[in-house]
């Protein structure tokens, strides 16, 4: 098992900064997994399973250039993730075009929500707002 680093900043974050901040979650992560059932049924010794996991810095992402706009970039790393597609991804976003095409998306999704009158259901959010 591995956990795979996405830095959208490495000009200023530098790869051994985020290894020393990382290490602590490889090591701690398969101790929740295995205290929660994760591995039952998997045929994985306790042994293996507690394993720290080896910390991978993926490389070639497309980079930010100012310290603004890494909400943009997490967003769209996990939308290539969930996707299967890291490898289509393109080298440089046009941050102003995809602000604005994000932004319609919720726009659009909001106005549905209120056309089709549903609700969200979340207890974290306030039903007043």
């Amino acid at each position: 098992m591995c956990l795979n680093i996405y830095n959208s900043y490495t000009k200023i974050v530098k790869e051994p900064v985020v290894l020393e901040a990382v290490r602590p979650f490889s090591v701690m992560i398969p101790y929740l997994l295995f205290h929660t059932g994760f591995f039952e049924g998997k045929n994985i010794p306790e042994h293996k399973a507690l394993k720290p996991l080896v910390v991978k810095m993926v490389p070639k992402l497309p980079q930010q250039k100012n310290d603004g706009d890494c909400g943009i970039y997490v967003i769209k790393y996990a939308e290539y993730f969930i996707n299967e597609m890291l490898k289509e991804m393109p080298k440089i976003f046009n941050i102003a075009q995809v602000q604005k095409h994000l932004a319609t998306q919720l726009y659009v999704y909001a106005k549905k929500k209120q056309v089709d009158n549903y609700d969200t259901d979340n207890d974290w959010v306030p039903k007043d707002v």
